[in-house]
């Protein structure tokens, strides 16, 4: 679990050297999720390489609130007066990040329903040219086509 550690800091320290070092206006915290996304998919980064740290962190979650929490009541005299406005402007972004939230899970899962049943077809069709026994179907293809196309479903 500290090897798995290790790499989600390292990966943010990564993301954070990266906004200091070329000035960026993006949090270094944000470069270092997009560094760990692209890490995931390209498969530099294995899921089992980090997936029980995950599930720790995701499992206490709320622990990492606290601060956050603690400092508003120091500051609430400030915030006097001012309730409406935050309760509105925290409405509206909040329906804003559920709509954007849901909108790229479907366009993400858009995405890779479609990418492994092209790579299905594309395997079907080199095995059909290279395997054809005569019957006309290349049953091992068929077979890796349809187990693809259940990982997908």
């Amino acid at each position: 679990m500290l090897k798995q550690f290790s790499i989600i800091l390292i990966i943010y320290f990564l993301g954070d050297l990266m906004q200091k070092a070329l000035g960026l206006p993006i949090p270094g915290n944000v470069l270092g999720m997009l560094i760990l996304f692209f890490s995931l998919y390209t498969g530099v980064v294995k899921l089992n390489m980090i997936d029980k740290i995950s599930d720790f962190l995701l499992e206490n979650m709320a622990f990492f609130f606290l601060p956050a929490g603690a400092s508003l009541i120091t500051c609430f005299a400030l915030l006097e007066g001012k309730l409406t406005a935050i309760l509105t402007v925290s409405l509206i972004s909040t329906f804003v990040i559920l709509a954007v939230t849901g909108l790229t899970v479907e366009l993400v899962q858009r995405f890779f329903r479609k990418k492994p049943v092209k790579i299905a077809s594309r395997i079907e069709n080199k095995g059909n040219k290279a395997n054809n026994n005569g019957s006309g179907r290349n049953t091992k293809s068929v077979h890796a086509h349809e187990n693809r196309r259940e990982e997908v479903i």
